[in-house]
């Protein structure tokens, strides 16, 4: 896990939706880690206003905790590896019509995205680190 100041924080957290989205899929890539919530109940999957279940995701273990914190109490964020959101993860999601909400910020807006977008787009940018 890569370190982050507070300073780093406030200035990743201040960037609009798709710009975390970038930052997500580039820390993501090259550490191959990220970060949901899950609480006594199993992992966070809210319902958008739209009727269709998301599964938010975090860079780092900070991001997840602190958001989750402030929007959805109880939950504490717990690592999910690149291999295993790749070949466990994604393919669930995909078969239970699930959709992937990419870096949720302290307003609860988030880039949200396609599970095999999503498995695509991280297999070419982990490209980039080989």
């Amino acid at each position: 896990m890569y370190a982050m100041s507070e300073k780093q924080y406030e200035s990743v957290v201040a960037l609009d939706s798709y710009d975390r989205y970038m930052h997500f899929i580039s820390k993501v890539a090259d550490w191959q880690q990220l970060w949901s919530v899950k609480s006594d109940e199993g992992w966070l999957v809210p319902v958008a206003p739209e009727g269709f279940e998301y599964f938010p995701l975090w860079p780092h273990p900070t991001y997840a905790q602190t958001i989750s914190d402030n929007n959805f109490p109880g939950h504490s964020a717990a690592e999910i590896t690149l291999q295993e959101l790749l070949e466990n993860w994604l393919p669930l999601f995909k078969k239970d019509s699930v959709r992937v909400a990419i870096f949720p910020n302290q307003e609860w807006t988030f880039w949200c995205i396609e599970p095999d977008e999503l498995s695509i787009v991280l297999t070419e940018e982990m490209t980039k680190y080989e």
